[in-house]
């Protein structure tokens, strides 16, 4: 049966039954096998924290390399923003700009889908690119699957399609995504829902978690380094969503989160991942990025940034494996570097295997002394303090350079009550007294 919105206007409650159906087209993480020859093949795919990323010089640029063609065509799908016409108009705008032949493909609405066949012909045949929009993730995955158009994606993906697009477009590939699609303007008549609705009705909804097309076997936070219009951290509820998951699960197998910065791109080729970044994030805290969540053995969530721009590629196994090294460095006592005649609350992690370093991982505990030899190391090596006036606390922003928040405050707690113990972990190559207690 066909899923076909009956409002453009008020659609939460329409799709809220739906948050729990399956849209998986494939194992998540393997590559797909062609049904003719039974060969093995992986998605290629390009794809941006923020809807109209993709239009950035530099990720438009990888994008159509990895088609091998100046003027690739390219098939537009705005099935998450309702097929709307300013969104098709700003979504192609780079296409257009060089010359691209695009088909456009409108499916949200009954009366403008085409045939099956028709739509093989601009889905599978036609296109260099697919471009996925922006917009309400649930009901593209509602509507895609209704009609078919999940497997004839695949199927384009088989044949070596590059897949893209930003936020929406972005957690779709994955296997699961955090999204915004039960906010009340998350429908086709989003401006007008905003002018009806009170400040308090405009904050009243929750992020959901949400399966995908499962080509990246991750739970993938588009925007995590932002809030949502109910004024709630994406992190935060990433946090706890990929926390719930992982106990009603169980912990043998993790189930692994990928934060994408709002100006962060990721790159997925032959199985492999290599991460992009355009600098400084929106808020200019920090570099954009992107970041492995995961739940740990305390059943604590650590966000970890990867480091960008290094023109590596690497499996996600790999870069889940260097972050999980990387927070037991920076776990060690040993790895924290104080300076002569300051408190433990001035205390920052040195860089760990994933290139990932802490931002001020401040905690307020007892002052400890170091030798001139440490002094000197760590005026040679790091910046300088933040001023004493600036209190240290755990927004959004930092939290996603803070690896592991929770057990820097049990960390604190062991130092206050044994800072006798510290003294000697600062001064002897050892980690015995990080793990007796």
């Amino acid at each position: 049966m066909y899923f076909e919105l009956a409002s453009d206007f008020v659609i939460n409650h329409t799709l809220k039954p739906h948050v729990g159906d399956n849209f998986r087209v494939a194992a998540p993480g393997l590559p797909l096998q062609c049904p003719d020859s039974g060969r093995a093949v992986y998605p290629k795919i390009m794809t941006t924290g923020s809807g109209n990323g993709i239009h950035e010089p530099a990720f438009f640029a990888k994008i159509i390399s990895m088609t091998g063609k100046e003027r690739p065509n390219v098939c537009y799908i705005g099935t998450p923003f309702f097929d709307r016409e300013d969104k098709y108009e700003s979504g192609t705008k780079s296409f257009r700009d060089i010359g691209c032949r695009i088909k456009r493909l409108m499916v949200a609405k009954e009366c403008t889908t085409l045939s099956s066949e028709e739509m093989r012909r601009v889905i599978v045949d036609f296109p260099d690119v697919i471009v996925v929009s922006g917009g309400n993730s649930l009901f593209a995955m509602l509507r895609w699957q209704s009609i078919g158009l999940d497997l004839l994606i695949k199927e384009a993906a088989m044949k070596g399609v590059v897949l893209c697009g930003g936020s929406a477009g972005c957690g779709c590939w994955f296997d699961t995504m955090q999204t915004d699609s039960l906010k009340p303007e998350a429908c086709k008549l989003s401006e007008r829902v905003l002018t009806e609705l009170s400040a308090e009705e405009r904050l009243n909804w929750s992020f959901v978690r949400i399966s995908c097309m499962g080509y990246l076997n991750a739970f993938c936070v588009p925007h995590i380094d932002t809030k949502g219009t109910n004024e709630v951290a994406r992190v935060d509820i990433a946090k706890k969503m990929l926390l719930d998951a992982q106990l009603e699960s169980g912990m043998e197998q993790p189930i692994i989160g990928f934060g994408v910065d709002e100006l962060a791109g990721v790159v997925y080729e032959n199985g492999k991942l290599s991460i992009m970044s355009l600098g400084k994030r929106r808020n200019g805290i920090g570099e954009a990025t992107c970041h492995i969540l995961y739940v740990d053995q305390r059943r604590e969530v650590m966000c970890i940034p990867l480091t960008p721009n290094t023109g590596e590629a690497a499996t996600l196994e790999e870069l889940i494996e260097r972050a999980m090294r990387s927070v037991e460095a920076l776990q060690s006592p040993l790895d924290l570097i104080v300076r002569e005649e300051i408190s433990i609350s001035h205390a920052v992690h040195r860089r760990g295997v994933s290139g990932a370093i802490d931002d001020w991982g401040l905690i307020d505990a007892t002052t400890v002394k170091t030798s001139e030899a440490d002094a000197v190391l760590v005026a040679d090596q790091l910046p300088p303090l933040p001023p004493p006036s600036h209190p240290h606390e755990r927004t959004p922003s930092n939290l996603l350079y803070s690896p592991a928040p929770l057990n820097i405050e049990r960390i604190a707690s062991d130092m206050n009550a044994t800072p006798k113990l510290l003294e000697e972990t600062m001064h002897y190559p050892t980690t015995a007294a990080a793990t007796s207690k």
